[in-house]
């Protein structure tokens, strides 16, 4: 927890109480404090304008001279105020009740402080992330159903989960599942799939999503040059897809395992058997989201992204077990589903350019 020093003064000034001399603390008078539980607050009384102005704290308003008595539970009080005097506290919490509301006041006159409220602390986390039970549990008791599940129900639940994930595949890019991959060009090879590099080439594609050359024979000067993405009819068209060359496109082909086909395919200027990160064929993908695990695991998603997924499951659940719930689940998941896709996007600044329109003849 956090230590904080206030540099106390003491001049003429107003407050709550009235007009007259008051506590300046770093340089403001008729402060209000909030003392969070497990911080420790320095009072720094070493100027001059502190003498016979010790402050102390109380649980009653303006201290002893609103009839309540010192407060020291974890106050240490050293020196003299004007000179080197400080108080100390550390706010430790009371069991059960918390730590009590205070009042800073000076032991020798009346009016000269104020509130100096006590808060609970924050956890100080932010490593919230539901394990699969947990996310299964969420999502029937919005369908409505309540008590122990079945052994059935919770099979039925991660499958349907993981029916879930699939269908967020097919909804667009997701960018916390966007990777980078680097396979190593070969001199007159077209296919490139994990069968013919598994070290290199990704199994969890789902979709790629641009690509790029990568020269890398100059350590000091690396050229990136972009790849034109092509559809199944326009490779069919190419008349020989052997061709040797530099790349300059390429065509997905979306099996079970994908394989990418490039267009010419690398000559031996562009590809290094040597050295075989000399000459890289580089690509964007759309990672397939992680199955389901045990049910002590946690999901493959991340944070802005878990109300939308409890809330695609209840629905996804309530077309099983509580039908006349349905309607109302899915509205919920799909505004859900926008909120989480506006916070998935990567900021990036948009430009209008203007069209210009001419008159006839000109």
């Amino acid at each position: 927890m956090a230590t904080i020093t206030y540099k106390v003064t003491v001049a003429t000034g107003t407050n709550k109480y009235g007009t007259g001399n008051k506590y300046y603390l770093n340089g403001e008078t008729n402060v209000v404090l909030y003392l969070q539980e497990g911080n420790t607050y320095i009072f720094d009384q070493s100027d001059s304008t502190n003498e016979t102005h010790r402050i102390a704290l109380s649980t009653t308003d303006n201290g002893t001279w609103g009839g309540g008595v010192e407060y020291t539970t974890g106050v240490t009080v050293t020196g003299t105020p004007g000179t080197d005097g400080k108080t100390t506290i550390n706010v430790a919490p009371v069991k059960l009740t918390g730590a009590p509301y205070l009042f800073y006041y000076c032991i020798n006159h009346s009016g000269m402080g104020n509130n100096a409220l006590t808060v609970a602390p924050t956890s100080g986390e932010t490593e919230f992330n539901p394990q699969i039970d947990d996310i299964i549990e969420e999502a029937y008791e919005r369908t409505g159903v309540l008590g122990t599940r079945t052994g059935y129900q919770l099979r039925s639940a991660r499958r349907s989960l993981n029916l879930l994930f699939s269908e967020w595949g097919n909804r667009g890019i997701h960018l916390w599942k966007v990777k980078l991959a680097k396979v190593p060009l070969v001199e007159g090879q077209a296919e490139y799939n994990f069968a013919s590099d598994s070290t290199n080439f990704p199994e969890d594609i789902d979709q790629v999503l641009e690509a790029y050359y990568r020269n890398n024979s100059d350590a000091t000067a690396p050229q990136d040059i972009a790849l034109t993405k092509i559809d199944r009819s326009q490779y069919s068209q190419t008349p020989n897809k052997l061709a040797k060359g530099t790349p300059s496109q390429y065509y997905v082909e979306r099996k079970l395992n994908p394989s990418i086909f490039l267009y010419t395919t690398p000559s031996a200027s562009v590809s290094d058997a040597t050295t075989p990160s000399n000459f890289q064929f580089c690509f964007y993908y759309l990672a397939r989201i992680q199955d389901v695990g045990a049910y002590n695991f946690t999901s493959d998603v991340v944070n802005r992204f878990y109300p939308c997924m409890i809330s695609g499951l209840s629905y996804y659940l309530s077309m099983k077990v509580s039908p006349e719930r349905t309607q109302e689940l899915e509205r919920i998941y799909e505004s859900e589903m926008l909120r989480a896709l506006d916070a998935d996007n990567q900021g990036t600044s948009s430009f209008i350019s203007p069209q210009t329109f001419y008159g006839d003849g000109v």
